[in-house]
């Protein structure tokens, strides 16, 4: 960006021009950062300033007119969903050589709103010893689930910041990137908690989903997203022969290479589901009746990784592009779901979710 503002300096001049619609870039990137598929983008991500006000509509209406009237900004391009977000909307412009990806994030969703009015609830509850019923079950729960946690006072009580990059954190300090709520109590220790709302099944994320396939369709299995799949036991001919089915609409595909079928690897299932539950936090999701609550240490976190079984594998067909996998123990029944999230053909996504 020779003889142009500075990144920072965008990212300054969108907070002025924004807040009225009640947008402000993202405080944690407020010079953006390099897109998140499309690295050579500069991308700027607008988050609500009053979450419970959505102006997103407002916005997208009036953004085109307001980048006009930007120095030096030209190719000014609506999306209706952005290349760099699975759900959000954003205007694309240039200025010198540099293209912007100005990501409009709308109004919290309802597990949002729900993780929002819970951390104020609790915060009174806490600041007050006022023994709301909606929370006393709750607090009851997590003091039975760790009596250490029973003797201390809390005095915050916060929305954790930051990054959820799992990758490098050692497992006894997942709790830290996993949990929604942080407590803090008299004597400055930390207590996380993962909250989830009633339709809150999805725990944890996986990467490597995109290298699964290439950009001809041809399945690649040395690939991370072909590793996940065989420590569950999938048969990733059958995965080839479903895309297969989708892409060439009975038209007979090219000679595939035939790979060999592994069985399920209970040391790679132990060590993927070590990672994506972590440990030392409390999960706490909320049910039709009360609460789902248990704290989660290592051995809570043993009883859930050990000795898991393959239910059922659903290979992809003409009539799913999803890949699923049914699997448990005697602890906890779980399901995967490797799917596409921005509505296109091959897998960009991995889900680890609870089941009842």
């Amino acid at each position: 960006m020779t003889n142009a503002p500075s990144f920072a300096d965008i990212g300054n001049w969108l907070n002025t021009v924004l807040s009225k619609y009640n947008y402000q870039v993202a405080p944690l990137a407020p010079a953006g950062k390099p897109g998140k598929v499309i690295k050579s983008m500069r991308e700027y991500r607008l988050q609500l300033i009053n979450k419970q006000n959505d102006t997103s509509e407002q916005l997208i209406t009036s953004m085109q007119k307001i980048l006009k009237d930007y120095p030096g900004a030209s190719k000014i391009s609506f999306n209706t969903i952005s290349p760099n977000s699975s759900k959000f909307p954003s205007y694309n412009f240039t200025l010198g050589n540099q293209v912007f990806d100005i990501v409009i994030a709308r109004g919290a969703n309802k597990g949002e709103n729900f993780e929002t009015a819970t951390i104020a609830d609790l915060s009174k509850v806490f600041s007050t010893n006022k023994k709301d019923p909606k929370y006393k079950n709750l607090i009851e729960q997590l003091n039975e689930s760790n009596k250490q946690f029973a003797s201390v006072e809390i005095k915050n009580v916060e929305q954790r910041k930051g990054s959820t990059k799992k990758e490098g954190v050692p497992i006894d300090k997942l709790g830290a990137i996993i949990g929604d709520i942080v407590l803090t109590d008299q004597s400055n220790n930390k207590w996380y908690i993962s909250l989830k709302d009633v339709n809150g099944a999805t725990f944890s994320s996986y990467s490597g989903a995109a290298t699964l396939f290439d950009s001809k369709g041809t399945l690649q299995p040395d690939s991370p997203g072909a590793e996940f799949l065989e420590a569950f036991g999938v048969d990733l001919n059958l995965v080839q022969a479903g895309f297969d089915s989708r892409t060439f609409k009975g038209k007979t595909p090219p000679a595939r290479k035939k790979i060999p079928v592994k069985k399920p690897d209970q040391s790679k299932l132990k060590a993927i589901m070590e990672r994506a539950w972590g440990m030392n936090y409390f999960y706490v999701r909320r049910q039709a009746n009360g609460w789902k609550v248990f704290w989660l240490d290592r051995n809570k976190l043993t009883k859930l990784i050990s000795n898991i079984k393959i239910h059922d594998i659903r290979y992809p067909s003409p009539s799913s592009k999803q890949i699923t996998i049914m699997f448990g123990n005697n602890e906890q029944d779980y399901l995967v779901e490797i799917r596409n999230s921005k509505a296109g053909e091959f897998p960009n996504d991995i889900k680890i979710k609870v089941r009842p």
